[in-house]
C-alpha cells in the first residue's frame, strides 16, 4: 500500500481507520506514557522500524488496540510539548536515522470530542523510507535493538534475511512479486498409450514493485509435493516433456521489460496423464481431483540480481474436476476405444 503522509490528523480521520489489526497502521495506548521512559522508546522504535521497512505506515499514540481514545500527556515529563518532544527522539530510535517521517497532534472534533480531557492523541507518518532497512534500537518488553522489524498481518515482527536484501537492492536492482491468479485448460488431447493428457496453464500477475525497470526475468515451477507417489512420472513440467499433441498456439513475447509499479500475465505450463477406465467424465472428474486437488507447486522468480526466493501455491483453489472431467471427456478419440 502506498502511504501518504498527511497535512494534519483530525478525531474524525482516526476515527476512520478500520478496526483491527492492519499492516500500514498500528495503535499504542497512552497508558505507555505513564510508565518507564525505556519502555516507551522500545515499543516506539519497533514500530517505527516495522513501518519504515514495509513501505511506511502511520503509528497512533494515545489509542487502544480496540480503538478507544485514552490519549497521551501534551507535556513529557513535565518539560516539553509531547509533540516537539517525539520529533526529536524518533529520528534515532533507528539506524539509519529515519529522515521520513511527521508528527501530528490530532484536532478533537468540536464539541463532541472522545479525547480525554488534558490529554492528546498523536499521529507520527512514516515515510516509504529510501534509506530502509532501518535497525531497531532499543530493547524492552518484545522489542529488541539491533533487529531489522517489518509490518506483516498487522503486526510487527522480525524481517527474515530474504526480505532486507530486497529492500536494500530496490535504489539499484529490480524487486518483482509473483502472485496466482488461476488455473486453465489449455488443451486436452490423446497421450501415450489409450490415456489423455490434459495440459495446463498456471497464471500469474508478476509485478515490479521497486523502482528500477526489470529487464531480464524467469519464472518457474521448481519442487512438487502433494502428488500422488506411484504416479509421479504422470506429472510433466514444460512442454517439451508433453506427449505428441498437435498443433498449439501460442506466441512469443517481444519485450519482457516491466517498468516500476508495472505488471505483466505469465503462464507457467505443466500437465498430467490421464488413466481413467471407462472413459466416461466421472472417472476423468476423479482422477483429475485425485492427481491435482492435494498438490502444492513451489515457483521461483530470478532476476538479473536475485535468486529469488521459492513461494508455494496450492492448486486446490483453481482446480475443477467436473468441468475439466467434461472436457477431457469430450477430446477422447472416438477410434480409441472405450
Amino acid at each position: 500500500m502506498s502511504v501518504v503522509k498527511r497535512e494534519k490528523w483530525t478525531e474524525a480521520d482516526v476515527d476512520a481507520l478500520p478496526p483491527g489489526e492492519h499492516d500500514y497502521f498500528e495503535r499504542k495506548a497512552g497508558k505507555l506514557f505513564d510508565g518507564t521512559e525505556d519502555l516507551l522508546l522500545a515499543k516506539v522504535a519497533k514500530a517505527v522500524s516495522a513501518l519504515a521497512n514495509s513501505g511506511g505506515g502511520h503509528l497512533l499514540l494515545g489509542v487502544e488496540d480496540k480503538g478507544a481514545f485514552d490519549g497521551v500527556p501534551p507535556v513529557y515529563k513535565g518539560k516539553t510539548a509531547t509533540r516537539d518532544w517525539l520529533e526529536q527522539v524518533v529520528p534515532h530510535l533507528v539506524d539509519y536515522a529515519l529522515g521520513d517521517f511527521r508528527v501530528h497532534v490530532v484536532e478533537p472534533t468540536s464539541g463532541a470530542s472522545r479525547i480525554p480531557s488534558g490529554r492528546q492523541i498523536i499521529v507520527v507518518d512514516v515515510g516509504d523510507s529510501a534509506m530502509a532497512p532501518h535497525q531497531c534500537m532499543r530493547s524492552g518488553a518484545d522489542a529488541r535493538a539491533y533487529v531489522y522489524y517489518r509490518r506483516q498481518g498487522g503486526r510487527s515482527e522480525p524481517a527474515p534475511h530474504f526480505y532486507l536484501e530486497l529492500l536494500r537492492q530496490r535504489l539499484v536492482s529490480p524487486v518483482l512479486e509473483a502472485t496466482p491468479k488461476g488455473l486453465r485448460v489449455v488443451k486436452a488431447a490423446g497421450g501415450e498409450g489409450n490415456n489423455m493428457f490434459l495440459a495446463l496453464g498456471m497464471q500469474f500477475v508478476v509485478r515490479n514493485v521497486g523502482r528500477v525497470a526489470a529487464y531480464k526475468w524467469k519464472l518457474w515451477i521448481e519442487r512438487m509435493s502433494g502428488y500422488v507417489e506411484d504416479r509421479r512420472d504422470d506429472y510433466r513440467f514444460g512442454t517439451a516433456s508433453y506427449p505428441p499433441m498437435g498443433t498449439w498456439h501460442s506466441g512469443i513475447r517481444v519485450d519482457d521489460t516491466i517498468l516500476p509499479a508495472g505488471a505483466m500475465s505469465e503462464e507457467l505450463d505443466f500437465g498430467v496423464v490421464l488413466r481413467a477406465r471407462p472413459p466416461i467424465p466421472d472417472n476423468f472428474a476423479a482422477e483429475i481431483g485425485r492427481l491435482l486437488l492435494p498438490v502444492t507447486l513451489g515457483y521461483r522468480l530470478v532476476t538479473e540480481t536475485s535468486a529469488g526466493e521459492i513461494q508455494d501455491v496450492a492448486l486446490s483453489p483453481f482446480v475443477q474436476p467436473q468441468a475439466w472431467g467434461s472436457t477431457v471427456h469430450a477430446a477422447w478419440p472416438p477410434s480409441w476405444p472405450t
